[in-house]
Formats: C-alpha cells, sequence, structure tokens
C-alpha cells in the first residue's frame, strides 16, 4: 500500500516538544508542566485552534496577527465540496499495484474507480460511499459557521453510505450484537448506540474530543465514558498523525488531542 503523499511521522507526548510550530511557546511549556485547569485548558486549546496566527520561520506560532514578523493564518473553511475533494482524493485516498482505492471506516469496504469516481481531488457517488460527520450535523453548534462546522475535515471521515445511513445522528457507545447487514465490522441497536470498529474508535474520541473544544459543545456523560475508553484502546497511530499532518497542510489548524496523547486526560470533562 502506498500513500499519494509522505510526511514525517512522529510520536509526542504531553513531556515531549510539540509536533510542530503551530504550538506557540506558551501553550507547549503549560502543556509539559501541566499547571493549567481543566477549564482553563480547554480555554487554552480553544485560543489556539480558533485564533489568527503568525507563523514564523523556524521558531514557534505568535497568537495574533504581527505581519512584520511572520505570515499570517488561521483555521480556513475549505466549503463543503472542497473538503470531500481533500478527504476522498488526498487524506484518504490510497494506491497499489491494482490502482487507487478508497476503504471506509465503518465496514472496511474498499472501493475503486471500477465502481464510481476514485483518484485525486475526486468525489466518489454518494449512493455508494459517503462523508461522514463523526459529531452530527444535526447537533450542530449555532454559535459559529455550520459552514466551517460542516467542512471541518478533523472530524470527517469516508464511509460506506447504508452504515452513515444506519448511525445517522446516533451517539457513540459499546454494542452488544447488533452488527449490520452486509457490514460485520460495525454495530447498531436502538435507542441510539452505534459502534464502529475497534481500529475506528479511537479516531472517533480524538474528533469528538476536538469537536467538542474546537466549537464549544460538551460530549454527553455516557458518551465522554465511552471515549476515554476508546482513546485509550485504540491508540493514535502512524496514519492518524499522517492524516492530521495533512489536514494542517489545507484547512490551517490541527488536532491537539493527536498531537498530545494524554491531552484528553487532562480535562475533567468535555
Amino acid at each position: 500500500m502506498k500513500k499519494i503523499y509522505t510526511l514525517l511521522l512522529l510520536t509526542f507526548s504531553l513531556s515531549s516538544l510539540a509536533v510542530s510550530n503551530y504550538y506557540p511557546e506558551s501553550f507547549d511549556s503549560k502543556m509539559q508542566k501541566g499547571s493549567l485547569s481543566s477549564e482553563k485548558l480547554k480555554s487554552a486549546i480553544f485560543e489556539v485552534l480558533s485564533e489568527t496566527h503568525t507563523r514564523r520561520k523556524g521558531k514557534a506560532d505568535l497568537i495574533g496577527c504581527f505581519a512584520d514578523q511572520g505570515m499570517c493564518y488561521s483555521q480556513r473553511s475549505l466549503g463543503y465540496k472542497g473538503a470531500r475533494k481533500v478527504l476522498f482524493g488526498k487524506l484518504h485516498l490510497d494506491e497499489d499495484s491494482n490502482g487507487y482505492f478508497v476503504k471506509d471506516v465503518y465496514c472496511r469496504k474498499v472501493v475503486t474507480p471500477s465502481q464510481t469516481n476514485i483518484g485525486p481531488n475526486t468525489i466518489p457517488n454518494s449512493n455508494l460511499m459517503n462523508c461522514e460527520h463523526t459529531w452530527p450535523q444535526s447537533k450542530f453548534s449555532r454559535s459559529f459557521s455550520k459552514g466551517m462546522q460542516k467542512s471541518d475535515l478533523h472530524h470527517l471521515y469516508p464511509t460506506d453510505s447504508r452504515a452513515n445511513s444506519i448511525r445517522g445522528n446516533y451517539e457513540f457507545g459499546d454494542v452488544n450484537g447488533g452488527s449490520l447487514s452486509n457490514c460485520e465490522a460495525s454495530h447498531s441497536e436502538k435507542p441510539g448506540h452505534f459502534e464502529p470498529p475497534t481500529e475506528h474508535k479511537g479516531n472517533v474520541a480524538r474528533a469528538l474530543f476536538y469537536f467538542s473544544v474546537r466549537y464549544q459543545m460538551p460530549i454527553s456523560p455516557r458518551q465522554e465514558r465511552t471515549m476515554r475508553e476508546w482513546d485509550i484502546q485504540d491508540p493514535i497511530d502512524a496514519e492518524e498523525r499522517e492524516r492530521n499532518e495533512g489536514i494542517y497542510s489545507v484547512q490551517g489548524n490541527r488536532n491537539p488531542f493527536i498531537d498530545y496523547p494524554q491531552l484528553a486526560q487532562s480535562i475533567t470533562d468535555f
């Protein structure tokens, strides 16, 4: 298997240096010292994610725009079509000896060009593969742009269309039985719980942690307990770090719950 692009992959913890200069020195220092309370920590993360940054050559970013010191940038909203082109045509586009393919995260199904549009900057037929919003659109925050939330790549994943429809806006949780038809990797039960494959559980948890802090939305107590378990059960891997780098390159912000693996444990209530 060969990714379309190659990126440097490194492992970091709260006691290590930040994965990139995206995080200001003051923020990274506080992460290493663990000196912030849970609420102040969430506020600090929100500031880093939502405010304008000044990128300085060879140095950590500054929060705020200081044009005399470097380039100013902030999180970009790619638009839903643009986000899907990146999602299917870059972040999750793989290639082997037989050509391009995209694998969905709920059913482990592989989609190829013989079935639908697959390739760089393409969007597959939505009847076959959908763009899953890990944080359901029906539960978006009214305090922030719906378009930005809808196109935020940190919580978007390629999924089998039928599984995507069955999940709907169900909360995530552990399910006893309830395998989906033609999708044994995931499980669903009423009233309203959905369980993805084990290898995707940590990704779900860290996407929800990110979305909760970035858009200042609470995670329900039951779902939060499960997400904390899944975060540990399915730790960050090289593919997830690579995806985070790819999103940063096009969207202009990062998921700190990937860059700082122990970060969620420092927050007592999402």
